[in-house]
């Protein structure tokens, strides 16, 4: 199953072959992505941005405009924290960390950190920037909203074998809110069962994915390529 068809029928058939109406199968086929989705960072959902790029002009009140990042959820930040690299095309990179924007007057003179105005979806970067460059920003973001009626696959950005999940999220959304007969409330909790296996089985592949990303990395330090925070770093 990979086509926006082959999801409404499958949909269908475990509502018991009744048809769900188009705009509230839609609306149920979205929130089911969006709760899946937002539940961890994905693998398959990091971007980094390189889009934006900045001055030593720049001021704590330069506002650095991130909604031409359409498909922008949210930030991705490193274990230190790190959210956007200042890079100057060559070997320099600065790096800075995310602060609230509530406090953003008392940040305001910090090099190396940054707030975010979520409403205006603007970026500032406090304090001195120390030479012109690109910002790196990486960013969990959204995969590209369902069609229903599309006869060509959907939900690409993951391996088909788990677009069924969506059905299954789907089907048990629309069946909280109404009184199904006993054949349906019956055949509920084998479908939550099945959905259950399925979104352990999409963690799992994640988690593979983030761990062969990782691998490589030394840390003691004791093959070169020093990282910061390494055990025997100078």
């Amino acid at each position: 199953m990979t086509k926006g068809t082959e999801l409404t029928a499958f949909i269908t058939s475990l509502n018991a072959d009744a048809v769900i109406e188009a705009t509230l199968l839609d609306v149920l086929v979205s929130n089911a992505k969006t709760i899946l989705e937002e539940e961890r960072p994905w693998m398959v959902l990091r971007k980094t941005d390189s889009s934006k790029t900045v001055t030593t002009a720049n001021l704590w009140t330069t506002a650095i405009d991130l909604s031409t990042i359409t498909d922008f959820s949210r930030f991705y930040a490193n274990q230190d924290g790190i959210v956007i690299k200042l890079f100057d095309g060559d070997n320099r990179i600065e790096y800075y960390t995310l602060k609230s924007f509530d406090q953003r007057l008392e940040y305001k003179d910090v090099s190396h950190t940054c707030v975010y105005d979520e409403n205006a979806k603007t970026l500032y970067l406090n304090g001195v920037v120390p030479f012109s460059g690109t910002l790196y920003i990486p960013y969990v973001s959204t995969s590209t909203e369902i069609d229903l009626t599309s006869t060509s696959a959907v939900w690409t950005i993951f391996p088909s074998r788990f677009l069924p999940i969506l059905g299954y999220y789907a089907i048990q959304i629309m069946k909280g809110a109404i009184d199904w007969d006993e054949i349906n409330r019956n055949m509920l909790p084998e479908n939550r069962a099945t959905l259950e296996a399925l979104k352990n089985a999409m963690s799992n592949w994640d988690n593979d994915k983030a761990l062969a990303s990782i691998q490589a990395n030394d840390p003691t330090d004791m093959y070169g390529s020093p990282r910061a925070g390494a055990i025997n770093r100078d």
